[in-house]
């Protein structure tokens, strides 16, 4: 046995284990309510029983979001997702089953169903209200960057700037905006997110939009930059001087939009 399917097997053990306590909770509650009548009883066994029950019910949502894991990870797609799903709708608290809604979404994005992907995406975004996430809670969520993508290959900017500003996560506003060809709002972006994260492929963007701008000094500051942090890998290097191509932002949707399966 694994160390993973041990996990899982201690995950199902734990569901089992507090189903029959709070099963013995609740007949024993009724059992000493009718010898002494008294509602103490009652209430001490009502507070148990809610208390078991939110563990219980956090038990499941884990085991079963733990099994749409490995069931995916083992191509059993379907079990997968059927899973995922059931630990969405299980899920009592709002942040929780926004973010598994979403996590859901993000299983049909690598599947390739980018309309379902989507479907989920909103679902999630509407439970919470926003594409953030408590600081204790956002370590786990990740699905905001996948929904990124697929919105700005929907046409859907507004969503890709929306996620930009809740999660200060700038890569897909940069792009949006080079597809609405508003180069002044891609550099402001572009900025931002080279400030947050430094690599090669940000400074590539950037220099295209100075491109762009026709900011030629700039553009090629850049891309010396991209190119240094390659560290003479030559993919690399060649990847970053195809993105200051108008070539590579005229395909970069359609080749993905195909692949999500969004072409019209």
């Amino acid at each position: 046995m694994t160390g993973v399917n041990f996990i899982q097997n201690a995950l199902y053990l734990a569901v089992y284990l507090i189903f029959i306590c709070l099963i013995g909770v609740l007949f024993y509650g009724v059992k000493k309510y009718k010898q002494e009548k008294r509602l103490g009883s009652i209430f001490v066994t009502a507070l148990v029983s809610i208390f078991l029950f939110f563990m219980l019910n956090q038990a499941a949502v884990v085991c079963l979001y733990s099994q749409s894991l490995l069931s995916i990870g083992n191509y059993n797609n379907s079990a997968g997702i059927n899973c995922s799903l059931w630990a969405a709708r299980l899920a009592i608290f709002p942040e929780q089953k926004s973010a598994l809604y979403g996590e859901l979404g993000k299983n049909y994005m690598i599947l390739q169903d980018g309309k379902k992907a989507i479907e989920y995406f909103d679902k999630a975004y509407k439970i919470n209200g926003s594409y953030a996430y408590s600081d204790n809670f956002s370590i786990l969520v990740s699905w905001p960057f996948f929904a990124g993508i697929l919105y700005l290959l929907n046409g859907d900017y507004d969503k890709v700037y929306e996620i930009a500003k809740d999660t200060n996560s700038y890569g897909m506003a940069v792009t949006a905006s080079i597809m609405q060809k508003d180069y002044k709002k891609a550099l402001a972006y572009s900025n931002m997110n080279i400030r947050r994260s430094p690599i090669a492929i940000n400074y590539s963007s950037r220099s295209y939009i100075h491109k762009k701008l026709n900011q030629d000094k700039l553009a090629e500051g850049d891309l010396q930059k991209a190119v240094s942090l390659c560290k003479c890998n030559t993919r690399c290097i060649a990847l970053q001087k195809e993105r200051t191509k108008d070539s590579y932002w005229l395909s970069y949707a359609a080749k993905k939009k195909k692949k999500y399966g969004l072409a019209k």
